[in-house]
């Protein structure tokens, strides 16, 4: 990656901790839930290029998106009914996971399994044909915005199949994403260093402050499309997402040593999808141990993740590791 963007793999590293602690019961969940889901998805927008033939952009995300639901779906599906049968709790009605998994895709429907976080890859993947539709289609950014808009509040009146709902609520995250690295990218040119630094830091603390003032964190909970105040909520998360980034930039400008940040930053679907595993264990190690509470299953959850990480980086092409 090109120096001058280097600070991508902080928030990435960044965004991938707050998903992991944000599902362990703790003290900053709803802050945490108030941006960490967006955030992914405007980070998902940093590197969209739509100049390609919009059916190889099509394949090529089914490969890295479609095929890892599917597969890890199938794994979760097979753990759960393992920790079921073990635990003796009552066992799955399989006709309705199946068509959770291959007709919904969504939160709601994939909750009773360990693949209730993999919503997330066909939202994506749809979201990302959208957003390649009206990008390639549509010249005129104004044009573009409304359009993005308009799928943004439809997606809260239909539940629709196959994470289209959410995925129609997702494409207006992954515009703005791209508009705001655009922004920050800018930063590295010296004519307009010294301004837009001023305004990208100063403008979303005074945004925040307020908002926190007069309502408090705007709850959200993207998975669910609840949103406490669309407006405000929107507000919040991109006046956070730029003070993170410049938080990120600061610190990837002074770490020695990246090697651990660029593993754990090109592992973060695998960090993704198998942090609910580890989340669990820790939890269960957590309880026996009767101390530690939540930093101690973070901790614990984050060294496991650390693991795989290796053994990934070990048989990268091999297994279930060449899809993530």
């Amino acid at each position: 990656m090109n120096k001058s963007i280097e600070w991508v793999y902080s928030i990435k590293v960044f965004g991938i901790i707050a998903v992991i602690l944000g599902h362990i019961a703790n003290p900053f969940g709803d802050f945490i839930f108030s941006w960490h889901m967006p955030l992914f998805f405007m980070i998902s927008g940093f590197f969209i290029k739509t100049e390609a033939n919009i059916k190889d952009l099509i394949i090529k995300d089914w490969k890295r998106l479609m095929i890892p639901y599917f597969i890890f779906s199938a794994l979760a599906l097979a753990i759960t009914s393992l920790k079921i049968w073990g635990l003796q709790r009552e066992p799955l009605n399989y006709l309705y996971e199946l068509n959770a998994i291959a007709y919904w895709m969504d939160y709601k429907h994939l909750i009773n399994t360990y693949a209730f976080v993999l919503w997330f890859l066909p939202t994506l993947f749809f979201a990302k044909i959208f957003y390649y539709t009206i990008k390639k289609y549509i010249s005129s950014l104004l044009l573009q915005t409304s359009l993005f808009l308009f799928l943004f509040m439809i997606s809260f009146q239909v539940p629709l199949p196959f994470a289209l709902s959410n995925a129609m609520n997702s494409v207006l995250w992954i515009f703005i994403g791209s508009v705001l690295f655009g922004i920050l990218n800018s930063e590295n040119k010296v004519h307009l260093s010294q301004y837009s630094h001023t305004i990208t830091l100063l403008l979303p603390a005074v945004v925040i402050v307020i908002i926190y003032a007069y309502w408090g964190i705007p709850k959200l909970d993207m998975s669910s499309l609840k949103y406490a105040n669309k407006i405000l909520n929107v507000l919040w998360v991109v006046s956070l997402f730029m003070l993170f980034t410049h938080l990120c930039k600061a610190l990837t400008s002074k770490a020695k040593k990246e090697g651990l940040l660029v593993q754990w930053a090109g592992g973060t679907m695998m960090l993704f999808i198998l942090h609910p595993y580890t989340n669990n264990i820790s939890h269960i190690i957590v309880e026996k141990l009767h101390f530690g509470g939540w930093p101690l299953k973070l901790t614990i959850s984050l060294i496991l993740l650390q693991l795989l990480l290796i053994i990934k980086q070990r048989f990268s092409n091999q297994w279930i590791f060449k899809y993530v």
